[in-house]
């Protein structure tokens, strides 16, 4: 069973107005969805920092220009079916603990 706990907190306009837009009893799923993919996102971050590679903002709009390149010239089946397959890769490995090969 899951422990909840109730808070209260206080946010800017622009969020209330996006979490009074969830819906009655919905915004608690939708912040605890947000945390959870920014908790998600810092854990992804800290392991890439661990493993030497450097996240910076440049480098990541330079990889962000690359995929929307590719996803402009493969037909949209292609590029979803390949992403889906990265997404499922990654989530067996972070299951497992297994450290992907190096490109020695």
């Amino acid at each position: 069973m899951t422990t909840v706990k109730k808070l209260s907190i206080s946010v800017p306009q622009d969020v209330a107005e996006t979490l009074e837009q969830q819906g009655p009893g919905k915004a608690s799923a939708y912040v605890t969805g947000a945390v959870r993919a920014q908790r998600a996102w810092e854990q992804f971050r800290d392991e890439q920092a661990r493993r030497g590679v450097s996240l910076t903002s440049e480098g990541m709009a330079a990889a962000r220009a690359r995929r929307y390149a590719v996803q402009a010239e493969w037909p949209a089946e292609r590029f979803a079916a390949v992403r889906e397959r990265v997404r499922e890769q990654m989530k067996q490995e972070l299951a497992s603990g297994d450290q992907p090969a190096s490109a020695a």
